[in-house]
């Protein structure tokens, strides 16, 4: 990834979509889905996407990061969100206590088909606000450039294998401890509780 701070969400996958867009999508035809950073699995089930009709896929991931990555003006990339997916890895209901966690570039799910067109779609949520209403996630160009400035047409690097998953669960954090700049430390540095 031009980010090097962070992997690739689908490698080979052509950026795309529009700027208004509540994610960015990423072009692929049925392809290996990545971990962009360490986390743990809020969900990864079906649903939580409105594309649910015909031949769309409506499996959903979303991911709190271990280490949250700092935006403009005080605010924080908590979360990041994966839809129209064929298949998942996990299946982690968002109501289960237990929760798995993921390393950065552990494969999470396969890309599907969202309105009739396959690609993914991921999504960047601020500020620990889940529910993707207007002021809570970033748009397409805003992810962009998280990502390292991708435009479209743009396909994303292949990249090597994926780490293995990991055995553990992190350790809980204090608020505020652990964030990230764009510019920062690795994030594939997690804490873990034996």
């Amino acid at each position: 990834m031009k980010n090097k701070e962070l992997r690739s969400p689908l490698p080979g996958g052509v950026a795309s979509g529009w700027a208004g867009d509540t994610g960015l999508d990423v072009s692929a035809q049925f392809q290996p889905v990545f971990a962009i950073a360490a986390g743990t699995l809020d969900y990864s089930e079906p649903g939580h996407t409105r594309w649910t009709g015909g031949k769309d896929t409506p499996n959903s991931v979303r991911i709190k990061l271990d280490r949250p990555i700092a935006w403009k003006d005080g605010h924080a990339i908590t979360h990041v969100y994966y839809t129209h997916l064929s298949r998942l890895e996990s299946i982690v209901h968002e109501n289960d206590e237990t929760k798995k966690h993921v390393v950065a570039g552990e494969r999470i799910a396969v890309s599907g088909i969202g309105n009739g067109v396959p690609h993914l779609h991921i999504g960047l949520l601020l500020d620990g606000e889940v529910e993707q209403y207007w002021g809570t996630f970033l748009l397409a160009d805003a992810i962009r450039e998280v990502l390292g400035g991708y435009r479209n047409g743009d396909r994303l690097p292949p990249e090597p294998p994926a780490p293995r998953p990991s055995p553990r669960s992190p350790a809980p954090r204090a608020k505020g401890e652990g964030h990230l700049s764009l510019g920062g430390e690795g994030l594939t540095d997690t804490k873990a509780v034996p």
